[in-house]
């Protein structure tokens, strides 16, 4: 298909059949005769202009023949009479006379305009028309040559306009780019305009347009074809990117009426996804196949080119700081012998802006307050792109005077001096005021000064190369908070969420207790997203707080297996359901099963006890495991309570109840070990006491998690074992460039056996494995048969670097260092 082409020839068709359509039609014979003029001063000028331009108006209409005044018999100044007009009318063989005057006042000027049929006297008909002088007078006379053809020439009125040949294509988006609409006069112009205004949409291979009279005027008609129908997109050249790739930024697809407006762009996202791959210079073309039915298949033939890398980068007119040191602020690179694992001196010119935008940033954070850097030149040859960035730095300014003005609130101004950045920059910082500016605005937002506004006046003292900073304060009046409204969670019940933000109605605003709502809502991991939004309430006073979520599944069900130098074989499946019924409770089933390790327990957690921020978890369990020297069968429960005491801690007192079997003792086990034998039955409270400001409690990038337990058996609480084992834990977590996470972790812990009984061996402290010395087993002290018997005190440390290799599979790499013991008495570090 060539559509150029055929749009030339379509052209002329239409053309040709208006221009034969007007031949073929009647020319009335029209008299202008000259316009009366009243003004203060150029009453000639006013008369020349009107009677030219509305002769030149009439005159665009193939069916007006205009006599013009000057061809008219000559007539006297002023106003001619009607009998004389139509005189002169007979004369001339004319069937119509437009005599009027136009009145100039100011800036206004009226036109009243007769007009006057001759063979049907004594008919005639008037009209009044008004605008501003000047560059108005065009537009007056335009309407008034419109509103007399349309009188003259009824027939020329556009009584229809009809589309014929759409198939997908609705009219509706047609008639939009028509010029030609009912009621309007016919123009050949805008019919020709129109022809050209549906083919531009490009949804059409052949646009024709053709006119014909009825009794209500002219209907027009335009005959479309459409463009085939896409029933297949290839690509032909395309060697380093696969289809698949491609097809990701093409905005048509199968089934869509090919428009070659669309093809276009498509063929300008082929290449830009070229140029980010390296291929700076890969060329696009299309064809269009076609098929049966008005289909065709879209073909894009790519001819690639090589890769170019980039071989330098370079800067011009940077002092300051080297190349080097700019360099390493970017995204873009230069090539290196790396760059098949990594996008080295891959070019992309979105990423080339951003960095130029970091070395802005950085200029300006480092005093240079004039800091500026240039469009850069990228040049290329046949194997590489050179890239050269201009800088202009200037002088580097320190920091002067530093103040804060205008309202105050509760924080002292002392304090708020101490919270600035600015202060403890030496040079001006562009980014350590926008810190403040933030730092400021939250003060106040915290004592319901929710529309507060803290605005920077910097002064700039050139000849001293010094910058004074002024913080204004415009607190405006306390805000309180009117509604709070829910929505999204089509699941999870509105006190669920309620209970976690405390952000109360009636209150003052508070934009850390925002926060602490936004970061507590998050940390349920119920919601996929979550916004805060606020508005004006119905008092100037009062502000209603939006919060949206889009809620996620929370239902997990896994099946795994994996392999241990221990039990072998282990095929592991859980079941969960973090957000039971939308109440915020947690149950789940889990069961591994290996050669040695048998395991099943059933988990409720009751997160609101009584609706209450009282937490509770209940326990139970079944787990069998084949130790080298004998076996353990261990049936439990244990309902634990938590209860929030201050900020981030959390205090814990718990019950357990547990029946431990050790049987099949090897004939070659320990005294100890065979003492052990039979059935016990454990009884005993634990309480723990737990600080965590952690970002997300199950895989944590910042923030720690500190705890202290107490676990105490027996005694009062009867049961055949009396023992209490005293435990810390200490995690603290680092976030990292690139996602990668330093984490450390530190336990120890303590047992010891009451009246007069032996600590379990079961409940002594082994080391090894997965959660403790990875690579190792069985960690501890020995008796006299060899067997590992356990600690009664123990230290442990972990160091990790977390880095996240599939982040999407959410596919983590760990390198580690860890290093503990368990001993008999004591805690022998070396």
């Amino acid at each position: 298909m060539k559509p150029k082409c055929t749009m030339a020839v379509i052209l002329t068709v239409a053309l040709t059949l208006t221009a034969a359509s007007a031949a073929a039609k009647t020319v009335k014979r029209v008299l202008l005769l000259p316009f009366a003029a009243y003004s203060e001063s150029g009453q000639e000028a006013l008369k020349e202009r009107i009677a030219s331009s509305l002769a030149s108006q009439l005159g665009r209409s193939d069916r007006l023949a205009v006599i013009a005044p000057g061809v008219a018999p000559a007539v006297s100044e002023g106003s001619v009479a009607a009998e004389e007009a139509l005189r002169l009318g007979t004369d001339t063989k004319a069937q119509y006379v437009i005599l009027g005057s136009a009145t100039q006042l100011g800036s206004t000027v009226s036109v009243d305009v007769t007009i006057i049929s001759v063979d049907r006297q004594p008919v005639t008909q008037k009209i009044y028309a008004s605008g501003t002088a000047g560059d108005g007078i065009e537009q007056l006379v335009a309407r008034l040559a419109r509103n007399i053809s349309e009188l003259i020439l009824p027939e020329e009125k556009i009584a229809a306009v009809i589309i014929k040949g759409t198939q997908r294509i609705e009219e509706p988006n047609i008639r939009s780019a028509l010029a030609s609409t009912p009621g309007k006069m016919v123009s050949k112009e805008d019919i020709a305009a129109d022809v050209k205004a549906i083919y531009k949409l490009g949804f059409f291979s052949d646009v024709t347009a053709s006119t014909e009279e009825d009794s209500r005027g002219t209907i027009i008609t335009f005959a479309v074809q459409e463009m085939p129908t896409i029933t297949e997109i290839l690509f032909e050249g395309n060697k380093n990117l696969d289809a698949k790739e491609l097809k990701k930024v093409l905005t048509l697809q199968n089934r869509d009426i090919i428009n070659i407006n669309l093809v276009r762009t498509n063929i300008e996202s082929i290449k830009t996804l070229y140029e980010k791959e390296g291929y700076r210079n890969a060329q696009v073309s299309y064809k269009i196949d076609e098929g049966p039915n008005n289909s065709a298949v879209l073909r894009f033939t790519i001819l690639e080119s090589g890769k170019l890398y980039i071989k330098t980068i370079s800067f011009e007119g940077n002092t300051a700081f080297t190349d080097e040191e700019l360099k390493a602020m970017m995204e873009t690179s230069e090539w290196t012998i790396f760059h098949l694992f990594t996008d080295s001196g891959v070019f992309k010119e979105e990423t080339l802006q951003q960095d130029l935008q970091k070395i802005t940033a950085f200029y300006h954070n480092n005093g240079y307050i004039d800091g500026k850097i240039g469009e850069p030149e990228v040049v290329s040859d046949a194997k590489w792109i050179y890239v050269s960035i201009p800088v202009t730095e200037g002088k580097q300014y320190r920091i002067g005077v530093v103040q804060i003005v205008g309202d105050t609130i509760d924080v002292p101004r002392e304090e708020l001096y101490k919270g600035l950045r600015i202060t403890k920059k030496d040079y001006f910082n562009r980014q350590a005021i926008i810190t403040d500016l933030d730092y400021l605005q939250e003060k106040c937002n915290d004592e319901g000064y929710a529309y507060a506004k803290a605005t920077p006046e910097v002064n700039e003292i050139r000849h001293e190369q010094l910058v004074n900073v002024t913080y204004r304060i415009d607190k405006g009046e306390i805000i309180y908070i009117n509604r709070i409204t829910i929505s999204g969670n089509t699941k999870t019940r509105d006190k669920v969420l309620r209970r976690m933000i405390p952000i109360v109605e009636g209150n003052i605003t508070n934009r850390s207790k925002m926060k602490t709502s936004y970061m507590r809502l998050s940390q349920l991991r119920y919601f996929e997203e979550i916004n805060f939004q606020s508005e004006q309430g119905p008092e100037k006073n009062l502000m209603d707080i939006n919060i949206q979520v889009k809620e996620k599944a929370t239902g997990m069900f896994s099946v795994g297996a994996g392999y241990s130098a221990i039990d072998h074989l282990i095929v592991m499946a859980q079941i969960t359901q973090q957000n039971l019924f939308g109440r915020g409770q947690t149950l789940s089933l889990n069961a591994s099963v290996g050669s040695s390790t048998q395991r099943y327990e059933l988990s409720f957690v009751e997160p609101w006890l009584f609706d209450m921020p009282l937490w509770s978890k209940t326990d139970i369990w079944n787990n069998l495991k084949e130790y080298d020297s004998y076996d353990l069968d261990t049936k439990g429960i244990e309902t634990i309570l938590g209860y929030p005491l201050f900020e981030y801690v959390k205090g814990y007192v718990g019950y357990r109840y547990t029946v431990d079997n050790v049987n099949n003792i090897a004939e070659t086990a320990s005294k100890y070990i065979m003492d052990q034998e039979g059935q016990t039955i454990s009884s005993g409270v634990t309480f723990s006491l737990v600080r965590d400001t952690t970002n997300d409690w199950m895989f944590p990038s910042e923030g720690s998690k500190n705890s202290m337990t107490v676990e105490h058996t027996g005694t009062i609480f009867q049961g055949d074992t009396s023992y209490t084992k005293y435990s810390a834990n200490s995690s603290w977590f680092f976030p990292l460039p690139l996602g990668n996470i330093f984490a450390i972790r530190g336990r120890a812990g303590y047992i010891h056996g009451n009246e007069g009984k032996e600590v379990p061996v079961y409940e002594r402290f082994y080391l090894g494995g997965i959660n403790s010395l990875r690579g190792l087993r069985s960690v501890g002290p020995v008796d006299e048969s060899g067997d590992v018997i356990g600690g009664k005190t123990m230290l442990l440390f972990n160091a990790e670097l977390i880095v996240p290799l599939l982040k999407d599979a959410g596919m983590k790499g760990v390198v580690f260092y860890d290093t503990g013991n368990a001993w008999e008495s004591g805690y022998h570090v070396d």
